[in-house]
């Protein structure tokens, strides 16, 4: 134990998983940072247990995202399901090494979930398509976990993290770039979809820093907070998450979005007869 950090127990991460609204039978995504705790007794595992007893696994899921992000250039050739670590965090690690635990088959954007539903949303990762993403089109594409935990409404959980580990933010630029690019003409689909950027390939895309997005939702009265040891834990829903972040890009791209990708949307917008983009 580190004398100086705050001793952190199962019983008081339970009790921050209870007053931002977590229950039995939920569906939760959660982005973590242990370090952010204090000391955790029992360490990573306690917390991963600690979200167990709260959802309940027989009827919730705890869904985890088990990123690959180390050897960035790589990790197409070198993904292996069952051993590739986690790169976010050694909760997401934990998670992974729970025997109960389902992985999606994704080199970049994987998932680990436990629970009623965790087959559901971890299967056929690999054959998503529909969206582009610099990933490639299975990581966010319709699908995708993560789209299914949009279609959930998951509850979406940032322990000891802000909206900056936003990746169902990723969903959501995925999401804004399939719509613009559906309504282009169709003779012009194909040179539009080409300049954006994908695994590999120099491109636009609608970078920003989702840091912002907790000032988005906060605004609309849909973040929840509460203390775990010397963390914030901040809650709020995957619909609302991603569907406001789509506004803004519909309706406020030019607010946070860059100049070589607001050039790519006038003309397609331009193209698909001016406008916003609605899906």
């Amino acid at each position: 134990m580190t004398p100086d950090k705050t001793i952190v127990t199962r019983a008081e991460i339970e009790r921050g998983l209870r007053e931002v609204g977590l229950q039995a039978g939920d569906v939760a995504l959660v982005h973590s940072s242990l370090s952010a705790m204090g000391w955790v007794e029992g360490g990573p595992v306690t917390v991963i247990e600690a979200l167990l007893s709260v959802l309940d696994p027989d009827r919730g899921t705890l869904v985890l995202p088990t990123l690959c992000q180390s050897d960035k250039e790589r990790r197409f050739e070198t993904w292996d399901i069952e051993r590739s670590p986690s790169d976010v965090g050694a909760i997401t690690e934990a998670g992974r090494l729970h025997p109960d635990a389902i992985r999606s088959n994704h080199p970049t954007h994987s998932i680990a979930a436990i629970g009623a539903l965790a087959e559901a949303i971890a299967s056929c990762h690999e054959l998503a398509q529909g969206r582009p993403s610099p990933w490639g089109p299975a990581a966010f594409g319709i699908g995708s976990p993560w789209e299914k935990l949009y279609g959930l409404d998951a509850h979406y959980l940032f322990l000891g993290t802000t909206t900056s580990c936003n990746t169902m933010g990723h969903f959501a630029q995925a999401e804004f770039v399939r719509s613009v690019v559906a309504q282009v003409a169709s003779d012009r689909r194909d040179g539009f979809a080409a300049e954006l950027r994908e695994w590999r390939r120099d491109g636009v895309w609608p970078n920003f820093g989702f840091a912002i997005c907790e000032e988005w939702l906060a605004a609309k009265g849909a973040m929840r907070y509460a203390t775990i040891g010397d963390a914030t834990l901040r809650a709020t829903r995957a619909k609302v998450n991603v569907d406001t972040t789509l506004e803004k890009l519909n309706t406020e791209p030019e607010t946070f979005l860059g100049t070589d990708f607001l050039d790519w949307l006038e003309r397609a917008r331009a193209a698909a007869g001016g406008g916003p983009i609605d899906d």
